[in-house]
Parts: structure tokens; sequence; C-alpha cells
């Protein structure tokens, strides 16, 4: 809450200025300066430094125990977003030694090529079956039927 008051001064006049309460402690602000918004903001911290032992020590817990990085991340002390920070790297590395643009033989283009085909032909018997017996149950049953009262 902002209220503005006039400062008497001497051989100069008034000055007017405003108290900004919204700080941790009165300070007298000048009529510019209480025409600008005004925004709380955290005190500046230093930044953590972590050693790649501790990392390493870190993501090893995280990834052996089961649990989910933020559970990890609260017993630690720090912050989810770290331990995925710093699992970053190592994942990049494993995915690029995945990547499909990596040169396969012919062979085993060919072997891959043949399973997909048997894979395919499976399915399409399996869809085949389902369209027939979908059929039969849907069927309405005939009216000759003992037991059948309408």
């Amino acid at each position: 809450m902002l209220s503005s008051f006039r400062i008497p001064r001497s051989n100069q006049g008034s000055f007017w200025a405003c108290i900004n309460l919204t700080d941790s402690g009165l300070r007298v602000k000048t009529r510019e300066e209480a025409h600008m918004k005004t925004q709380l903001t955290k005190p500046a911290r230093d930044k953590a430094r972590y050693t790649e032992e501790y990392k390493q020590e870190a993501l090893e817990l995280w990834r052996n125990s089961g649990r989910s990085a933020a559970k990890v991340a609260a017993e630690l002390g720090i912050r989810a977003p770290l331990l995925y920070r710093w699992a970053r790297p190592k994942r990049e590395a494993n995915l690029s030694k995945n990547e499909p643009g990596r040169q396969r033989s012919v062979e085993e283009l060919e072997a891959e090529i043949a399973r997909l085909r048997a894979e395919n032909a499976k399915l399409l018997e399996q869809r085949e079956v389902l369209k027939k017996s979908l059929g039969i149950l849907s069927e309405v049953p005939p009216r000759g039927m003992p037991g059948l009262k309408r």
C-alpha cells in the first residue's frame, strides 16, 4: 500500500515523497519512483555448485532406487529439475548411439523385412477372424428356436 505525503525542506520548498510499505523497511521514494510499477523481488542468492562426484552419486541413487526424481531430490535437498539436467548429457549420448541413421547390413534389413511381413500377415488374419465373429454374433437368431419368446 502506497501513501503520499509532503516532506517540508528548509530553503527548498516542499518535496513530494511516497512510502513503499511493500519493502522490508520503510523507504522514502521520490515522486518519479512512486509512479513506477513496484515489484517485489527475491534477494539474489549465490548459485550452489555441485561436484561431478556428487552429481553422479545423486543420479545413481535416483536410477537405482526406482523412486521419482522429486522424492530423491527432496531427500538430497535439491530441486528435481537439477536431476533431469544432470542426466541429460548421458541420455543424449545414448540416443545418438541408437539413431536410426546408422548403417545396417543388407542381411539385417532383409531379415527385418521378412519379420515385418510375417507379422503383417498374422495381423491381417486376426482382423478377418474378428470381422467374421462380429458378423456371426450380431445376427438376429431365427424365430423358430425353442425357448425363445418374443
